[in-house]
């Protein structure tokens, strides 16, 4: 039953994802800006689509590689299911940075940078969930 939630939340992440993954495409300048230094980090909107497309692709396909790799009675892969997800959330959090920073109003945007940080930190204490968890089920068991 769990599985079944995190396959739910998964998808509808995966496609809100590709909703605003396009919604911030469209308002991209030609060069999307990384830095604000003298050099200014950039490439071109292009390369960013396809990389990002692609990146976010590798990330969600894994979801099946995963799952065909794994027994089906073992929690992995829904723990698996709820970090592919907290990568979604990341990149969605980056994909509004980078929406704003590179966009012509007059934002602060050093305001987006909790958001940022946070989405990193749930990012790797999913990560270093399910080693505690495994190991403390290891503890228990006995």
């Amino acid at each position: 039953m769990v599985i079944k939630v995190f396959k739910g939340v998964w998808f509808f992440s995966l496609l809100f994802l590709g909703v605003v993954f396009f919604y911030v495409y469209a308002g991209m300048p030609e060069q999307v800006l990384f830095s604000e230094s003298v050099s200014g980090l950039s490439i071109s909107r292009n390369s960013f689509f396809y990389f990002s497309l692609a990146l976010v692709a590798i990330v969600n396909a894994l979801v099946f590689a995963v799952s065909r790799l794994f027994a089906k009675g073992t929690g992995f892969i829904s723990w698996f299911y709820g970090l592919v997800v907290t990568f979604n959330f990341f990149f969605l959090t980056s994909l509004g940075f980078l929406h704003v920073f590179n966009g012509g109003d007059r934002y602060d945007y050093s305001q987006m940078g909790p958001a940022v940080y946070g989405s990193l930190i749930l990012v790797c204490v999913w990560i270093v969930s399910w080693p505690v968890y495994f190991i403390s089920q290891k503890f228990l068991s006995k």
